[in-house]
């Protein structure tokens, strides 16, 4: 995956203070803490909207965000809670751009408008690319129509082919990108499962135990493989 060259009119570039963050947000002692000693600034870099883009928007997508988030000195990732505090904080789409030193990691949730509570946001799942060269050349973005396709787009460009555990099919044919979404998600479930159950086997001292386990192990592995076998 490479980093998309968004177009200088959509560039906004101001730093946000991590006070705004707090003030949106519901943010313990801990957390708070976890902020402040994680990220070294925030800054709202481009504005994807109808107006800086010329692409119509929609009503689940208004605006897409891009927001750099400089990391401090020896944190090698941002914490989960953090970025979710962050993107529940925003009520609008956003694609993170996480830095630190020379290297560069690319991260979004795909989100989708809560019916239960209007104006705000469910996040689905997150997706990122692994650390890449800052000084890597950029990719022209997407060609689409609106900013709605324009979000599947970025999302897509995060999902991955392989997943840590097992090989995953593309699943860029797909036609709802909800679909992709929620079948990945069962995906890597029962990749969590049969990593668990291998742990589980191999610490089992029980020789009855483990063929036992075993067998849970072959009948999870044919429900995964018929599920990747569907997305071909």
């Amino acid at each position: 995956m490479m980093r998309f060259d968004y177009p200088a009119k959509a560039r906004f570039g101001r730093k946000i203070p991590k006070s705004k963050i707090y003030e949106h947000a519901s943010v313990s002692t801990k957390l708070k803490d976890k902020i402040v000693n994680e990220i070294e600034s925030i800054t709202w870099q481009y504005k994807l909207a109808e107006e800086t883009i010329n692409l119509p928007k929609s009503s689940s997508v208004p605006e897409i965000q891009v927001f750099d988030i400089a990391l401090k000195p020896g944190i090698k990732d941002l914490s989960q809670a953090v970025l979710e505090t962050i993107d529940k904080a925003i009520p609008f789409l956003i694609v993170f751009q996480i830095t630190q030193n020379n290297q560069i990691k690319v991260k979004a949730a795909y989100k989708r408008p809560s019916e239960a509570k209007p104006g705000e946001w469910v996040i689905e799942k997150y997706f990122e690319s692994g650390w890449l060269d800052k000084h890597q050349q950029k990719q022209a973005m997407p060609q689409v129509l609106d900013l709605e396709s324009l979000h599947k787009a970025l999302i897509k460009s995060l999902m991955p082919k392989f997943s840590k555990l097992e090989p995953v099919t593309n699943l860029a044919n797909e036609a709802s990108l909800d679909k992709q979404v929620e079948k990945l998600k069962q995906i890597e479930e029962l990749q969590k499962e049969i990593a668990k159950l291998k742990s589980k086997r191999n610490k089992e001292p029980q020789y009855n135990r483990k063929i036992e386990i075993n067998q849970t192990i072959k009948l999870v592995q044919k429900k995964l493989n018929a599920l990747i076998a569907a997305q071909g």
